[in-house]
């Protein structure tokens, strides 16, 4: 097998790319950087804001995964044309090219459960409650991932297409700014922190887990729309209480209510994610605790 994965450094893109070295997969690699986690068979540099991606030669591919984006991490101010055009024009692109050119592979793309907008109920969101929710959104990224998960349940393609629905995905390798590496430094190097009120409820996954997901459900010769919603779910508050339970470190209350995002009014998103769970019973997710010591060996 040999795959395309379009967007290099990233977290997801970094945790896919490891899981094929380790499986001897051939990787083609497209973006603006050279990757630094992971091996290649060969880089492309391409620009996706400028640069045309080549559709006749990642076709030849067995599988395409598009793994770039923008907008989700709140310390970068990606414009809002790059939002949208990363998040949804450029990868409906890519497809409707995919099919011109008579592509016979899998194409995967990534949605994010920020679709559903503005929730404050405590419910589980089918694929289909993501697919049609009309909540009210705060982000331009929730918007663009909204539009890309739309054209996923509308497009009838000659290829597979798959188009996974994600939790927060969290990793050892995630940007340093994002709550748990921030937590964890903080507490090693003795620093001050802030957080909102902490009462956001989350689903996690271990972003390890998505590649191994994905090579299940290529295994299974799976399409279509899935919520990939893992085993756990934290509101904020009990994230920092159990990293600071694991240094064994006493915690105030007030450090909450002292930040803020935008996301705070979203307050309950979860997925349901029963389909996945009915196609592979027996898989094994990582456990948050379990990934503590990984990020320990980082600060």
């Amino acid at each position: 097998m040999k795959i395309s994965i379009i967007g290099t450094n990233g977290l997801l893109a970094g945790e896919i790319a490891s899981f094929c070295n380790k499986g001897n997969i051939k990787i083609d690699a497209y973006g603006r950087r050279e990757p630094s986690r992971y091996f290649f068979e060969e880089f492309n540099q391409v620009d996706l804001m400028k640069d045309k991606i080549n559709i006749d030669k990642i076709s030849k591919n067995d599988l395409i995964i598009y793994a770039s984006g923008a907008g989700i991490q709140s310390n970068k101010n990606d414009t809002v044309e790059s939002i949208y055009n990363l998040n949804a024009y450029i990868p409906i692109n890519i497809c409707n090219e995919l099919n011109q050119a008579e592509f016979k592979g899998t194409f995967i793309t990534f949605g994010s459960y920020f679709e559903i907008g503005n929730n404050s109920d405590s419910i589980l969101f089918t694929e289909n409650d993501v697919i049609n929710s009309m909540l009210g959104q705060q982000s331009n990224y929730g918007i663009s991932k909204r539009l890309l998960t739309k054209y996923a349940a509308s497009a009838h393609l000659s290829f597979k297409y798959l188009h996974l629905i994600l939790p927060t995905i969290y990793g050892e390798n995630e940007a340093p700014h994002r709550l748990i590496p921030y937590t964890v430094a903080a507490l090693k190097k003795k620093m001050p922190v802030q957080y909102t009120n902490g009462e956001q409820l989350r689903q996690y996954l271990y972003a390890g887990d998505v590649p191994n997901i994905i090579y299940r459900l290529l295994s299974l010769d799976a399409e279509g729309i899935y919520n990939l919603s893992g085993v756990e779910t934290y509101s904020i508050r009990n994230i920092v209480e159990l990293i600071h339970q694991f240094y064994n470190t006493d915690l105030s209350n007030q450090v909450f209510g002292e930040a803020n995002r935008t996301d705070v009014i979203m307050k309950n998103l979860q997925l349901d994610g029963k389909i996945l769970k009915s196609i592979m019973p027996d898989f094994k997710y990582t456990k948050f605790l379990d990934t503590l010591k990984l990020y320990d060996k980082c600060f």
